[in-house]
């Protein structure tokens, strides 16, 4: 298949929007077939597969992405590069052009793994009935990422430039849009989901399932353009340690300031750590409580039942401040799951005790979102 640059000078669509969307798929020659079968998931989009230029190497995934970045055809307005275990939602194509014409100068990332910061914005968008959000991690999520096309020019010269190549492509592009001052937002809900649990450079065993926080599905409502921007405390269930903790946020200069954790931030929120325990022994005397307790112990449960409780308290809109919509429902549910998942993979496979985690999840949000 030929690269995006090899085309000629009109694109897919050219004369009907003034978005016109290029498409490159980054893979290894490994997962060529995969990335094949991706390509023909778009037929507007006419992707490029374009392959690491150097198989055999370190694994990495920066050389195959600058690759990627700069293969942007002189047609386009917006480049989008999708790694090859990326599977779009159904609309995708329509909606991205939508909010495209909205936010034409906006690097916009498609994909945020359900375990990270990021992905508590997402919920909270979610929340409120979607959007999209500041990326508040170290990093900017790359499954599926796109970028106005003189951007992406850019980025491709500056990868192609990087000395190290095992540096991952998520970081580089981070330390990209900061060089420039451009800032990154993600997608809410997601319009692309992670397929992907072999990662070719080395991720899949310590971050275990990487899934989307709350991916768009066929029949939602219209897409929403407004923006949410970060509070100064983002909550999450940090996965290497099950764990709830708060990521600080610098608001005035609109960066991560590192992390904090979570028991003295309710405190100051007005949630005694008292009142959430007792509130969390009466909902464990139910029968999903009971059989959580028994699967899982005290400990795991109390860090997302805190988690949960935060998500609540620290959520920097009161509209839609509910979990009784499907957007919203599908939002809590991978709150357990993201956080716990390299310690208890069960809480992505097993459906009962995902089901019972989403119904903790809603009891400890329930604490402060009436």
């Amino acid at each position: 298949m030929p690269l995006a640059s090899d085309r000629g000078a009109r694109g897919p669509g050219h004369g009907r929007s003034a978005v016109q969307i290029s498409c490159a798929i980054m893979a290894h020659p490994r997962r060529e077939a995969e990335a094949a079968v991706l390509a023909a998931r778009l037929p507007e989009l006419r992707p490029a597969v374009v392959l690491d230029p150097d198989p055999d190497g370190p694994p990495g995934s920066l050389r195959t992405a600058a690759a990627a970045w700069s293969a942007v055809p002189g047609w386009s307005s917006h480049h989008l590069v999708l790694q090859d275990d990326a599977v779009p939602c159904t609309d995708f194509v329509a909606v991205l052009e939508q909010l495209l014409s909205h936010h034409p100068g906006l690097p916009l990332s498609l994909f945020t793994e359900w375990g990270s910061a990021t992905a508590t914005m997402v919920r909270w968008a979610a929340l409120g009935g979607g959007g999209l959000v500041r990326c508040v991690d170290q990093y900017v999520p790359t499954v599926g990422l796109v970028l106005p096309a003189a951007l992406a020019h850019e980025l491709g010269d500056f990868a192609q430039a990087w000395p190290d190549t095992q540096l991952p492509d998520d970081i580089a592009v981070a330390r990209f849009l900061a060089e420039r001052g451009a800032a990154s937002f993600a997608t809410a809900p997601n319009l692309v989901e992670h397929d992907g649990d072999t990662s070719l450079v080395g991720n899949a065993g310590p971050m275990g399932f990487r899934r989307s926080p709350c991916l768009r599905l066929a029949g939602d409502q219209p897409v929403s353009v407004g923006i949410l921007e970060a509070p100064s405390l983002v909550p999450l269930i940090s996965a290497p340690r099950g764990r709830a903790v708060a990521m600080c946020w610098d608001t005035a200069h609109q960066a991560h300031a590192g992390y904090t954790t979570l028991r003295p931030e309710l405190e100051r929120a007005g949630l005694a750590h008292l009142a959430l325990t007792e509130a969390l022994d009466r909902w464990l005397a139910s029968i999903p409580g009971e059989r959580l307790e028994a699967a899982l112990g005290y400990g795991f449960l109390h860090e997302v039942w805190s988690a949960a409780a935060a998500l609540a308290a620290f959520m920097p809109t009161t509209e839609g401040k509910r979990s009784g919509h499907d957007l919203g429902h599908r939002a809590l549910e991978t709150v357990a799951p993201g956080g716990l998942r390299t310690l208890v993979p069960a809480t992505v496979t097993d459906r009962s005790l995902r089901a019972d985690l989403a119904a903790l999840v809603r009891g400890g949000f329930a604490l402060r979102s009436s």
